[in-house]
């Protein structure tokens, strides 16, 4: 599998590892949330052992979760990888030698293109100005 195989995997797991890691934030928030509401509202001398033992576990890991959990925002949307996909399709193109002989062509074909479109606006423009004028 070369690169661009990698990114296209990447972008189809993308969207799957980001709401993966968004459900488990919720829930890691919402653990250590509680387990740090309960440590506040239940005085000291009536926690028991268990429970003295177990929250600070509890709360470490769920926050450590929760820490992880936000990388899912670093993850790119699918579009973003198939944007990425496309730039460097692009650039394998237009480094090769085949491409830089496309390019050329490529370049005359757009030139020709923007002239016909300048020439649309023109005309438009020249028939506004003379629809203009009659009245």
């Amino acid at each position: 599998m070369n690169g661009l195989s990698w990114l296209l995997y990447f972008a189809e797991v993308s969207e799957n590892i980001s709401g993966t890691l968004g459900v488990l934030s919720i829930i890691s928030a919402i653990i250590f949330a509680g387990f740090s509401l309960l440590h506040i509202i239940i005085p000291v001398d009536e926690q028991s052992k268990n429970f003295n033992e177990m929250a600070p576990k509890y709360t470490k890991t769920a926050a450590a979760v929760f820490i992880l959990s936000l990388a899912g925002l670093l993850f790119p949307s699918q579009n973003t990888v198939y944007l990425i996909i496309a730039s460097e399709s692009a650039e394998m193109v237009v480094t090769s030698e085949s491409g830089q002989k496309m390019l050329g062509d490529i370049q005359q074909i757009v030139s020709l293109k923007l002239d016909t479109i300048a020439e649309g606006i023109t005309d438009t423009a020249a028939q506004a100005v003379n629809g203009a004028g009659k009245n």
